[in-house]
């Protein structure tokens, strides 16, 4: 390159040029220190600080099982065990046919109310009509005969008497009247026995109640032990006297020695929800049910009335003997693990915002695991019953999960 170029530059200014780009610009802003790690520090610090103190406050606040006080009535207080049955009848009958024959009058339905005698179904009885016309016809000829006999046994005593005839003779003529005395009865007989078969046409009521299954129709044909529609019972129609309407249940084995005979008890009935009924323990069936091992009890019902009917299902509770005294009034009950004990005086802590309050409670008969509260308590409230030497009245507890449970 040609020193005479006009854009050539020399070493100075050269050299000035590198030394220009070397130099620090002092007019950029320099930049501030990086401290936001002592941010970082300060945060973790205080949710130490904050967990720490969360911590204590977890350890001096106690944890808690807890219990709700119940109020039941005096009939729960004091039941003894609770069994399920059925209601029946004691007086029933279930009427059937001693005859084969066809149905020609059908008096009754169910519902019905019957008394003791009331005819409810006829049979064709003609037949039965004819055989007793011909049992009274003999019976007749057979008297007829008799009194013949009778006469000629006479006459031939006459004349044994005054010795026209033999001693022979005499003596045939008795015994053709002790025959003719036999045929009568044995036609008295047949004319019984065929007036029964005929009475049998006419069935009747047997006792007082109402009739609450009809198995035949008009028309249909019958039979002793059954027949056609009535052959799985051989009944015609089921008659029960609801006066006499008691429960039937089944006592597991293992409890039938808490009841005794007269022992109280309450039923209520699945179809009357709105009536409890009471009665009396009438009868324990001594024997058992080995494929369920269960006692049979039946319970009188006091106070029936006209929704009970057979067959329908119930629950019977068996109560103490001076449940009945004392009415029916709600009684408290609190667990026994929650009430502590300082000589004759007895509290409890009732939780409430999670503060534990110091309750006095007097308390009155013990009940399993509960003691009867006469004062001090209403029901429903939630008590503690773990951890209790650990709390005061006014202390904050934490209530363990899942551990509330009722009396």
């Amino acid at each position: 390159m040609s020193s005479s170029e006009p854009n050539a530059a020399g070493p100075d200014e050269v050299m000035q040029r590198r030394l220009a780009s070397l130099r620090m610009d002092t007019t950029t802003p320099a930049r501030p220190p990086r401290h936001g790690w002592r941010w970082v520090v300060v945060a973790v610090l205080g949710l130490g600080a904050l967990g720490a103190g969360i911590a204590g406050w977890r350890l001096q606040t106690p944890r808690v099982d807890t219990a709700r006080v119940q109020s039941v009535t005096m009939t729960q207080a004091s039941t003894i065990l609770t069994a399920t049955g059925y209601t029946y009848a004691r007086r029933k009958a279930n009427v059937g046919a001693k005859i084969v024959g066809r149905i020609v009058e059908l008096r009754v339905d169910e519902g019905d109310t019957v008394r003791a005698g009331d005819i409810i179904v006829r049979l064709d009885s003609r037949d039965l009509d004819a055989a007793t016309q011909q049992a009274e016809a003999r019976l007749a000829e057979k008297k007829a005969n008799l009194a013949d006999a009778l006469r000629e046994k006479n006459r031939q005593q006459r004349l044994f008497e005054k010795e026209v005839v033999a001693e022979e003779a005499r003596d045939a003529a008795s015994t053709r009247l002790e025959l003719a005395e036999a045929q009568v009865l044995t036609a008295e007989a047949e004319l019984k026995a065929a007036r029964a078969q005929l009475d049998y046409a006419t069935i009747r009521a047997p006792l007082d109640g109402v009739v609450i299954e009809k198995n035949v129709e008009l028309g249909e044909m019958v039979a002793p032990g059954g027949f056609t529609t009535q052959q799985s019972t051989g009944a015609l129609v089921r008659i029960a006297d609801l006066t006499s309407l008691e429960v039937e249940a089944d006592i597991n084995e293992s409890y039938i020695a808490r009841l005794h005979v007269g022992q109280p008890a309450e039923v209520q009935v699945d179809a009357v929800p709105d009536r409890t009924y009471r009665g009396r323990l009438r009868q324990i069936v001594p024997t058992g049910d080995r494929q369920k091992a269960v006692v049979e009890v039946k319970v009188s019902i006091d106070d029936r009335d006209w929704r009970l009917v057979p067959d329908m299902g119930c629950k019977v509770t068996f109560v103490e003997a001076e449940t009945r005294a004392g009415g029916n009034a709600p009684t408290v009950l609190v667990p026994n693990a929650a009430v502590v004990r300082d000589g004759d005086a007895a509290h409890v802590f009732v939780l409430q915002s999670g503060m534990a309050r110091k309750t006095a409670v007097v308390l009155g008969d013990a009940r399993d695991a509960a003691w009867v509260v006469r004062s001090g308590l209403h029901g429903g409230e939630t008590v503690a019953t773990s951890g209790l030497d650990k709390l005061a009245d006014g202390k904050r507890v934490r209530v363990r999960e899942g551990r509330e449970e009722d009396t």
